[in-house]
C-alpha cells in the first residue's frame, strides 16, 4: 500500500494546481449542462413555487385583507 504521504508526493509531483482546477471546473461544467441536471433543477423549481402558491392560497384570508383596505 501507499502511504498518504507518498500519495501527496506523487500527486505533487503529477499535477499543479491550475491542472486540478481546471478538471475540476470541467467536471463541474460538464454535470451543470447535462440534460438531468437541467430537469432535476425545473423539478425542484416546479416543486417549490407549487408549494408556495399552496401556502399563499391556503393564508388567502390574512394577507387578503392587508390588500384590499
Amino acid at each position: 500500500m501507499v502511504s498518504d504521504k507518498r500519495l501527496t508526493e506523487i500527486i505533487n509531483e503529477e499535477l499543479s494546481k491550475s491542472d486540478v482546477n481546471s478538471m475540476i471546473d470541467r467536471k463541474i461544467d460538464s454535470s451543470i449542462s447535462s440534460r438531468d441536471f437541467q430537469t432535476a433543477v425545473k423539478k425542484i423549481t416546479a416543486d417549490v413555487i407549487s408549494e408556495l402558491f399552496k401556502t399563499l392560497w391556503q393564508r388567502n384570508s390574512s394577507w387578503m385583507g392587508s390588500i384590499s383596505r
